[in-house]
């Protein structure tokens, strides 16, 4: 490391979420780098009508971590909260001599450009866009993007056609640096394969999974279709689907049609991913839309799981085709039929490629290494 920096890591949700994993990933991996990291959130959330402290508060509270939760980054345009914010992070940025500002939403970048402009014109932004809708190119964008922010990054490659194709930034300006793999996922330890033991299966019957919200974005009925035309020539095969969302009694019932009840198995929400992913032979991506660096892929990896996965977003980027997983054209059950068929025979051919996921994983998208690469674009941007 050539010096210390003083970073500020800002996020504006209030609950627990992708994003604020990111956040709080990158800032103890750069805290342990040696700088000197702040995060910034709000201070509280709202449960059942109680007031609490934000997640990502106290979790990187618990992480050693320095917060900072004067800013509500409250949404909308509201003059006094606007005010009130822009004058306290003003102070903060000024006082602690910040060098880098990263935020990763909308409320904390626009409340981070005035604290600048105002406070702290030395203090260096940087803004990650996690989500994949198009940026406009107006005038308060072309302040925001162009005149005050030193650094846009994207979450995979594809995304930054939203800056460019508007005329907003030029591929110059953009930088392309993934979210991490979860901590939990790097050094797993002794992990149980949970769900098999739930649904009383043997080590040798392959299990085949799904994780995801069930949204029609992520076509979890795709799967549905796969697993019925799947399971005529597999007969020892199980399905099992990890999630919810608007499509539950969608899916309920599309099972129950296809007479596999008995066989794809709905798990609900689970807080155990690390343990569910491992109970996997196989994973199933079936995304027709919105999906950008994928966790899920990610964790697959990480546990040895080879994938079959829609070719959406960036799964080009994780998932190297033919060598830890298989990628397919989204919408096309035939092809993801045959990609899945295709993994459930080739049994060896398959344990190769999940080893090979999991070097790539470790290799590339671990919260250390993708702060390594972090690191070097503050650097360049100071």
């Amino acid at each position: 490391m050539a010096r210390r920096l003083v970073i500020a890591q800002a996020d504006f949700h209030h609950h627990w979420g992708g994003q604020a994993e990111v956040v709080l990933a990158l800032s103890k991996a750069l805290a342990a780098r040696g700088h000197r990291l702040m995060v910034l959130c709000p201070p509280t959330k709202v449960t059942a009508g109680k007031i609490e402290e934000s997640d990502l508060s106290s979790r990187a509270r618990e992480a050693g971590l320095e917060t900072f939760t004067d800013c509500q980054f409250t949404k909308g345009f509201r003059p006094i909260s606007l005010w009130r914010d822009v004058s306290c992070l003003g102070r903060l940025l000024k006082k602690e001599g910040v060098e880098i500002y990263h935020c990763h939403g909308s409320q904390d970048h626009w409340i981070g450009a005035l604290s600048v402009v105002t406070s702290s014109p030395a203090t260096r932004i940087i803004r990650t866009r996690h989500n994949i809708y198009p940026v406009a190119n107006n005038v308060f964008n072309r302040w925001l993007f162009r005149k005050k922010t030193a650094q846009v990054v994207t979450i995979f490659r594809a995304q930054s056609k939203f800056f460019t194709e508007t005329g907003l930034l030029s591929a110059e300006r953009l930088f392309t640096l993934p979210p991490p793999l979860t901590t939990e996922f790097v050094n797993p330890g002794n992990v149980e394969r949970v769900v098999r033991k739930e649904l009383r299966l043997s080590d040798e019957a392959p299990l085949v999974g799904f994780v995801a919200n069930f949204h029609p974005d992520k076509a979890p009925l795709d799967f549905v279709a796969m697993a019925q035309r799947v399971s005529g020539a597999f007969p020892a095969a199980h399905f099992a689907m990890a999630g919810h969302g608007p499509l539950d009694e969608a899916i309920r019932a599309e099972v129950a049609k296809a007479g596999l009840a008995d066989r794809l198995h709905m798990l609900g929400f689970r807080k155990d991913i690390l343990q569910v992913m491992a109970s996997f032979d196989l994973v199933v991506l079936t995304s027709v839309a919105r999906e950008a660096s994928s966790t899920v892929l990610k964790q697959a990896g990480a546990v040895g799981v080879p994938a079959v996965a829609t070719d959406v977003g960036g799964t080009r980027e994780v998932l190297d085709d033919g060598k830890t997983g298989l990628i397919v054209p989204p919408g096309d059950v035939e092809a993801l039929t045959a990609a899945v068929t295709t993994l459930l025979t080739e049994r060896a051919r398959a344990a190769e490629m999940g080893r090979a996921g999991r070097k790539k994983v470790l290799r590339e998208f671990t919260a250390e290494r993708i702060a390594e690469r972090m690191e070097e674009m503050y650097f360049r941007v100071v």
